[in-house]
């Protein structure tokens, strides 16, 4: 197991989730349409109608509900911090195409995908299902959450496109999105390593609800070495869908604790539920040297630690 680098996950990746809600400007560092490429949904894709015209009368619709509320989001992130405000938002008219960033690092040989999750996190929420579908990119590969899935094929063919473009050259990719951002990571890693098999992923999410059942869970973990899930103790959406749905989490978890508060909006959100828990976390776990692994902070070889 590769230790989790909590150094790397502030300064590095939760930028990165960051910088996916703003369809205005690039990642620090990066730039348009030479460094930097959006990641655009198309919803009127044929996998799409395909997937809704197969499913049940309930399933389209829920379907329907997951992929607006995504599609709602403001073209640059708001930064809304509370449940009052967040349930005041108004549709953003017309559709939100830009899901997130795929950026090229040539410095490293690294390439990097961030995607953004919604503002709409009630909207959501209150439509919620659990509703199972086979894990379309790869078949045969396990069942994963239909809304989701759904979400993931808007982009899919604009994300492998950019991968088959820009990738001669490089050997590693950074992946990293927020909430269902972090969902799109999962159904996004494997089917990413499948299309490239030079390509060492590395996934660092944040509030990333559950994606598969065990059999997807497992075709993940022995795809994708390096995978970590940053899980805020007070935030309610990784616990999504419930355990009765049989839904299973991918890679390996690490807590963080940004402090307690009962309004769901603040605990979930990058600002106060993720920006503070990860710098918190890094406070309490200072790297020390090690005998095998280098100067790390010795908690994050346990894979799972608060």
């Amino acid at each position: 197991m590769i230790p989790f680098d909590g150094i790397f996950a502030e300064k590095t990746m939760l930028p990165l989730a960051q910088a996916a809600y703003d369809s205005t400007k690039p990642p620090s560092n990066y730039t348009t349409n030479q460094t930097a490429f959006e990641i655009c949904a198309n919803p009127n894709h044929p996998a799409i109608k395909n997937q809704l015209n197969s499913a049940g009368a309930v399933q389209m619709s829920t379907g329907q509900r997951a992929l607006q509320s995504m599609l709602k989001q403001p073209k640059q992130h708001l930064g809304f911090s509370t449940d009052a405000q967040v349930r005041s938002l108004a549709a953003s008219p017309p559709a939100n195409l830009h899901f997130g960033w795929f950026c090229l690092d040539p410095a490293n040989k690294t390439l990097i995908v961030a995607f953004r999750g919604t503002e709409y996190i009630h909207d959501w929420m209150d439509n919620f299902d659990f509703i199972p579908a086979p894990y379309a990119p790869v078949p045969g590969r396990g069942t994963v959450h239909a809304g989701f899935q759904l979400v993931y094929l808007t982009i899919r063919d604009n994300l492998i496109a950019l991968l088959n473009k820009n990738s001669s050259g490089y050997n590693k990719i950074l992946i990293t999105g927020h909430s269902l951002g972090g969902a799109l990571c999962a159904l996004a890693a494997v089917d990413i390593v499948s299309v490239n098999q030079t390509l060492a992923p590395t996934v660092y999410t944040w509030a990333e609800p559950r994606v598969g059942h065990d059999d997807f869970v497992t075709f993940y973990n022995t795809h994708v070495n390096i995978c970590y899930r940053i899980v805020n103790l007070w935030d309610v959406v990784p616990h999504l869908p419930p355990d009765i749905a049989q839904y299973e989490h991918e890679g390996n978890e690490l807590t963080i604790d940004s402090g307690f508060s009962l309004d769901v909006v603040h605990n979930h959100v990058l600002p106060t539920g993720y920006v503070p828990g990860m710098a918190r976390w890094n406070k309490d776990h200072p790297p020390q040297d090690t005998q095998h692994f280098g100067r790390m902070a010795v908690a994050a070889l346990a894979g799972r630690t608060r």
